[in-house]
């Protein structure tokens, strides 16, 4: 990166671009931002030192960036419609955007990086690795799509940092532009397909991304067969009867809150036993062994990484527990394709086995609930009662004839209802909730406190 200056993020309350605004401060610049709404994140980028306004007219911009376009750097998400006024405006003076995966490559070109790619996973996968290279003598400079429970922040910095740690965005194909030394692939189920337009498309941006990785690709057992012919690709997964990959758990006991097991590394070069890790879900499982085999390929020592996975606390909004009583239980997770929702109702079931499950639901983009409709159907028909919130839209646009209305006749559930957000508990009230799990990427989140008072009021 250039010498300290002044940067200016347009839509700086998003995951990644709020890390990347987060990171620029550490090092020195006078960071400000927009963003459409005020949020808890923005609210505590601006106790960091971050002015944002909200205002998208082009006077509302800060008089500070006023600046010539040597001395800005702007950057974008690619939700950003080219019409903003903000953008709009500081082209006509001059300055050229980058979007924030182009300034992501540009941060991790010049240091070794560890990278996380894949449908699901990669969040909690990549906030994992990022807290045990933490727990290294030098750290680590880490950048999270989610929100560790342990630092409260998406952004790990470490003046001393030899290693980056990233997490590999398929969206807009942002992760083209990172050229990582190791990297795991987690999942490969089509999404986005308002910009891949079908599945070979989208399973060919990982392949480009795999090509691109220096040394290993770490890719889930599932998935492999579609890199067939790549070099350094190993295998993670759940050891079983007559398969066995390059990092593997094995012995798995589930305890309270989690799991004790085996954990295999390099084709059991290493073999550490009673491993706990404090997550609930067997995909979560499956997350801590890409992360601890991405470590291991960085030099971590394997106490260092066992002690890490131990103390690991988990990720805002991906099954967080909120409340845990005999007769009241809470979850909130950000799934919003149909393989997370199996894969965190099976976590459900698997940990509180016979309870009755109520799951409230925000669908995530028209675009991908159209595409994606079938799936949604077979894994809510699984749940006990449900209730279907409005399609949250965030940068699309409605598709005629297109609704929640339209998802929930075809679910075809004896047990659930449409609901806004204002009405939601209305309806819990009129049925006892003994398992409660609210799920979605939209602004369901807005719902958790008053969900964890309820049902901790109801426990």
């Amino acid at each position: 990166m250039e010498n300290p200056q002044i940067a200016y993020f347009i839509g700086v309350g998003g995951a990644g671009m709020s890390a990347l605004a987060r990171y620029l401060v550490k090092e020195g610049y006078k960071v400000y931002g927009y963003d459409r709404t005020e949020t808890s994140l923005t609210r505590q980028l601006v106790k960091e030192g971050i002015a944002i306004t909200y205002n998208d007219s082009a006077d509302a911009m800060p008089p500070e960036i006023n600046i010539s376009p040597e001395e800005l750097l702007l950057v974008i998400t690619p939700a950003i419609p080219p019409t903003h006024p903000h953008l709009v405006e500081l082209k006509k003076l001059g300055h050229c955007p980058i979007k924030r995966a182009e300034l992501l490559g540009r941060i991790t070109q010049s240091t070794p990086t560890l990278a996380i790619a894949g449908t699901h996973g990669k969040t909690t996968t990549t906030a994992i690795l990022a807290h045990i290279m933490d727990g290294t003598t030098k750290g680590c400079k880490a950048f999270i799509g989610g929100i560790s429970t342990s630092t409260a922040t998406n952004l790990y910095w470490s003046e001393n940092a030899e290693w980056t740690v990233v997490e590999a965005d398929e969206f807009d194909r942002s992760f083209h532009a990172l050229h990582p030394t190791h990297a795991a692939i987690t999942s490969l189920d089509p999404d986005h397909l308002d910009i891949y337009g079908d599945e070979e498309n989208f399973i060919d941006a990982f392949k480009i991304f795999s090509s691109q990785i220096k040394q290993t690709t770490i890719v889930h057992h599932e998935i492999v067969s579609h890199f067939r012919g790549l070099k350094g690709i190993e295998t993670y997964g759940i050891e079983t009867e007559g398969k066995n990959f390059t990092h593997s758990a094995s012995n798995i006991n589930r305890i309270i809150g989690g799991y004790e097991f085996t954990l295999n590394i390099s084709n059991k070069a290493e073999e550490i036993e009673k491993v706990v890790s404090n997550m609930m879900g067997m995909h979560n499982l499956e997350n801590t062994i890409a992360a601890a085999a991405l470590a291991y390929k960085a030099g971590v020592p394997t106490n260092i990484i066992v002690d890490r996975i131990s103390t690991f606390k988990g990720i805002y909004r991906r099954f967080q527990i909120h409340t845990n009583t005999e007769t009241s239980v809470y979850i909130d997770d950000y799934a919003h394709h149909p393989t997370e929702l199996k894969k965190t109702i099976e976590a459900v079931r698997e940990h509180f086995p016979g309870r009755h499950l109520t799951v409230i639901f925000q669908p995530h983009l028209f675009s991908r609930t159209k595409d994606q409709e079938q799936g949604f159907c077979q894994e809510l028909r699984k749940v006990d009662r449900l209730i279907l919130l409005p399609i949250y839209a965030a940068r699309e646009n409605a598709i005629p004839g297109f609704n929640t209305q339209s998802l929930f006749e075809k679910i075809s559930h004896p047990h659930a209802k449409t609901s806004t957000i204002n009405s939601i508990f209305d309806i819990l009230k009129a049925h006892p909730v003994d398992v409660l799990l609210s799920v979605g990427a939209g602004d369901i989140d807005l719902l958790v406190p008053d969900l964890k008072k309820w049902t901790s009021m109801d426990a």
